[in-house]
């Protein structure tokens, strides 16, 4: 429980940080992400999620283990209701489905305080509400979960395709209604932007230009990513090769391939980059796109139940706005379609061979905890590396430092003074801490370093299954998988004397 603040958690902590002192102008403050210090509404997410954290950190102190605690109280009701919703598909595989989600390497291994947990476990009570929706209460609850999950993250907008079809498919004109809620919340939320930063937060948040070359590449991350931690569909593919034709299952097999090849070919040209890293590349392409191929074929077969409409919709609208919106693929953002993936893929588990299911669970269980300690080991580096760096520093010297994730956290709470690019006046004399490959702010060419010292990762078996080497795992793209296997040193942190300024 005593995980490292990673990645994108200090994000979180600093804007909590703020909110917890301007709770009524919660995005005001400053947050250092790139190279100098940015308003919290120039990034791109509602800060509902912000006063969560600033709460239980107001309360228990801002620290790993009371955070992390409160974290792992919403995984818990995720697993929890993921399990009640599949019991209302197939009970039979209740338990084994809620296993492939909460035993995998995406679910694991985000257990951070990023807010991915928390709209996954939204999205899933949301689901489970309008599923079982024989009352209109339902289809209430499930627009007001909704609108709490619009608040943390606006990733779940497509949701509100799923929550409209739900009421028209009742044929109640009066549920309509159930739409005003999210709606007037955004509303509002928007007025309340104009009122404290003078526009509106959702509408002016950084947008990717859509193009064929974005789409093709997040779609080619996206199966990638989704290879990389959905070993389950060993049960799915036994399943699909004993219901379908043979011709189909040939059919499918082949033009996988041919998709794969050309997608290689697409991303590196004609050129193999190493036999290893090419097989691993093959491999997760094949996997993903089989898993979302047998996702339409388990939806193809079960169009006629109002249940699996849904959660066909509601893996398709999620799909759909990850693939357009995403400046980059990640775990965190296949888990959100995890959930649909694995619901429908339960149709066909009664045509699964037992040792099948038994390699799927196997192989899930040994990925998450393969790749959840290694991301562990990686996170808790940052931690450990500062004061071994400020025992290189002579004492009451002034110490910069620049890089984001955990390290940032850190640094800053160790004394060390964060550098923003031609805004601060380091002086010779002074020191940089500085970690060599994590993402950081750009030193000024005029500053004149000299190194003194590095502080290595040493690599272990337990980071053998690596989700470094700029954090891969978070932060996927075509050309970069999002783990693999690996025995070099994932970073090192340099110690620095400014020895002049030009």
């Amino acid at each position: 429980m005593n995980k490292a603040f990673h990645i994108d958690d200090v994000f979180h902590l600093e804007a909590a940080e703020w909110i917890r002192l301007n709770p009524l102008r919660p995005m005001s403050g400053t947050i250092n992400w790139y190279n100098i210090s940015e308003p919290i509404f120039h990034f791109n997410q509602p800060p509902g999620y912000f006063y969560f954290v600033a709460m239980v950190g107001a309360v228990f102190g801002f620290s790993e283990v009371p955070l992390h605690l409160a974290q792992a109280v919403i995984s818990l009701l995720a697993i929890v209701y993921f399990y009640k919703l599949l019991c209302l598909f197939q009970k039979d595989f209740a338990l084994t489905g809620t296993c492939f989600l909460a035993l995998g390497p995406a679910f694991l291994v985000n257990q951070n305080l990023m807010i991915d947990i928390p709209i996954l476990c939204l999205s899933i009570i949301f689901i489970y509400l309008l599923v079982q929706a024989d009352e209109a209460r339902n289809i209430y609850l499930a627009s007001i979960i909704l609108t709490f999950g619009l608040l943390l993250k606006y990733s779940l907008l497509p949701l509100l395709l799923v929550l409209l079809y739900a009421v028209l498919e009742k044929r109640k004109p009066h549920l309509i209604k159930a739409l005003l809620i999210p709606a007037v919340a955004l509303l509002a939320w928007a007025g309340l932007n104009y009122m404290e930063f003078g526009s509106s937060h959702m509408l002016g948040r950084p947008r990717n230009e859509v193009t064929l070359s974005l789409i093709s590449n997040n779609f080619i991350a996206f199966i990638l990513t989704t290879g990389g931690v959905a070993p389950f569909s060993l049960m799915f593919i036994s399943a699909f090769q004993k219901v379908e034709k043979k011709r189909i299952v040939i059919a499918v097999a082949i033009g996988i391939a041919i998709f794969v090849v050309a997608a290689y070919v697409l991303v590196y040209g004609p050129v193999v980059r190493s036999i290893p890293y090419s097989l691993f590349w093959t491999i997760f392409a094949y996997n993903g796109l089989l898993v979302i191929i047998l996702f339409f074929f388990a939806a193809r077969r079960m169009v006629p139940d109002r249940k699996a409409v849904i959660v066909f919709l509601w893996g398709l609208a999620m799909g759909a706005f990850i693939l357009i919106y995403s400046p980059f693929m990640a775990t965190r953002h296949v888990l959100l379609l995890l959930p649909p993936f694995i619901i429908l893929g339960g149709y066909v588990y009664r045509n699964t061979l037992p040792k099948a299911t038994k390699a799927s669970i196997g192989l899930t269980c040994f990925l998450g905890l393969a790749l959840g300690i290694s991301d562990w080991v990686y996170a808790d580096f940052y931690r450990k590396a500062v004061p071994m760096a400020l025992k290189h520093v002579p004492t009451n010297s002034k110490v910069w430092t620049t890089g984001h994730w955990g390290w940032q956290w850190y640094s800053k709470k160790a004394g060390m003074l964060f550098y923003e690019y031609d805004v601060s006046d380091p002086q010779a004399g002074d020191y940089f801490v500085i970690p060599e490959v994590i993402a950081k702010q750009k030193v000024s060419d005029n500053i004149v370093l000299e190194k003194e010292e590095s502080i290595s990762y040493s690599p272990t078996l337990l980071n053998f299954f690596t989700t470094a080497h700029f954090a891969r795992f978070y932060n996927s793209y075509s050309y970069q998988l999002p783990w693999y296997l690996s025995v070099a040193p994932v970073d090192s942190v340099g110690v620095y004397r400014v020895s002049g300024v030009e």
